[in-house]
């Protein structure tokens, strides 16, 4: 852990000489944690032995468990800190950040996406509307580093693959530049996620209560309160909602008072929360993966928007195999049920059959019906095939629009 403590005086010298400019720490950041590279010797469980031995714990940026699994803060002083992340199971919502910095990936691998917000309608200062632009995917791997620019200028994601994977940040305690640390929501969606008030606080919490209990009280109360709220409210709401009942149907009885009060600011919701039970189904058939090459492409679908971008990631990362032969050897993997018809550990819960995943096939390749038909005439009988044309073509339509294959088919 010595390197830390080193890396933590480096900076303090280097950033001082610039009279602690922040426009100058992500280079200083990035310089220092090049050159000390604590990628080389770092161990795993290293920092949880001096974590419960040592006696000179540094100021934590937070105690209450969230962002990290854990986060252990290894250095910190008035002005910056040196923060490692473990993730097992762990991603990353889409964020900016309220300070300025670099991070080095110690351990693992991620899939990184680099975003642009395009702003519509601000609300105020902790909620906005518009348009997430995805800028690039790519792969990290252990000693990458990137380096952090304050509010919107870097927009990101990360979804981790190994487990663990480990990352160190260092970074600016606040940025001037940096304001809210915005947290966004595909495809429309722009918010502050603290919720600073007591009152919001407990009302979440609440829910909870009412969830568990199912009071014919239960609606009455969740629509008054409905009303009573402004957007953002609303949202945390609904999103508290869909995380007790997991599924986007807990939020039919609410949709008119939502529309009633907040007009098209709750029309802008919908798809938000449609996106939002897509993600949250991934992430959690991604927690019951644990193929690595299975959990790359779990993070494919939760980050890539189009399936050529999908197929050119596929390409860079196996060069030596075919993206499309690749892509049906994971789907075929991931929706085979166990023996017995139980769901095995890495599995998808969907099951397709010999036909569907034919067209499955034809589908990555971009062909239109007739291909698919002439490709499953290969297999199957032509008369049996052209009788369920009607079904071939619902099946290939339901392939397109399903909830954890879409962006596949998206050109």
């Amino acid at each position: 852990m010595r390197i830390f403590q080193d890396m933590g005086r480096l900076l303090q010298e280097r950033w001082l000489k610039v009279q602690h400019s922040e426009e100058a720490f992500p280079d200083i950041a990035a310089e220092v944690l090049r050159e000390l590279a604590p990628h080389q010797e770092f161990k795993t469980l290293e920092p949880l032995e001096w974590l419960y031995g040592t006696r000179d714990f540094p100021k934590q940026l937070t105690t209450r468990p969230g962002f990290g699994q854990p986060a252990l803060t290894v250095f910190s002083d008035s002005r910056l800190l040196i923060d490692l992340y473990y993730w097992v199971d762990g991603t990353t919502d889409i964020h900016q950040h309220g300070f300025c910095g670099a991070f080095q990936v110690l351990q693992g691998s991620s899939i990184h996406g680099h975003y642009r917000w395009h702003e519509r309608h601000k609300v105020n200062s902790r909620v906005a509307f518009g348009d997430m632009e995805l800028l690039s995917v790519t792969g990290l791997r252990t000693g990458d580093i990137h380096r952090i620019l304050g509010g919107d200028k870097y927009i990101h994601s990360l979804f981790h693959l190994e487990r663990p994977s480990v990352t160190c940040v260092v970074r600016t305690l606040h940025s001037p530049e940096g304001g809210y640390q915005y947290s966004y929501k595909k495809p429309h969606l722009a918010y502050y996620p603290g919720v600073e008030d007591a009152h919001t606080s407990k009302v979440l919490q609440s829910l909870s209560l009412l969830a568990e209990l199912s009071p014919p009280e239960r609606t009455r109360l969740i629509r008054g309160l409905i009303e009573r709220s402004d957007i953002l409210t609303c949202f945390f709401v609904f999103e508290r909602l869909l995380q007790l009942h997991k599924k986007l149907e807990a939020l039919d009885p609410y949709w008119d008072v939502a529309v009633r009060t907040h007009g098209a600011l709750a029309e802008e919701l919908r798809p938000v929360f449609k996106e939002y039970m897509r993600q949250a189904l991934l992430i959690d058939r991604r927690g019951q993966v644990k193929d690595p090459e299975h959990r790359y492409f779990l993070a494919l679908l939760l980050n890539v928007e189009r399936g050529e971008h999908i197929q050119q990631l596929v390409r860079q990362r196996f060069p030596d195999r075919d993206p499309v032969d690749l892509i049906m050897k994971w789907v075929t993997a991931l929706t085979q049920p166990a023996e017995g018809g139980a769901r095995s550990r890495d599995s998808l819960g969907v099951p397709l059959d010999e036909s569907a995943l034919i067209v499955f096939r034809e589908l990555l390749h971009s062909r239109g019906h007739a291909e698919v038909m002439a490709r499953l005439k290969e297999t199957f009988d032509d008369d049996e095939v052209d009788g369920q044309s009607d079904d071939i073509a619902a099946l290939a339509a339901s392939l397109r629009e399903s909830t954890l294959f879409r962006p596949l088919f998206r050109g």
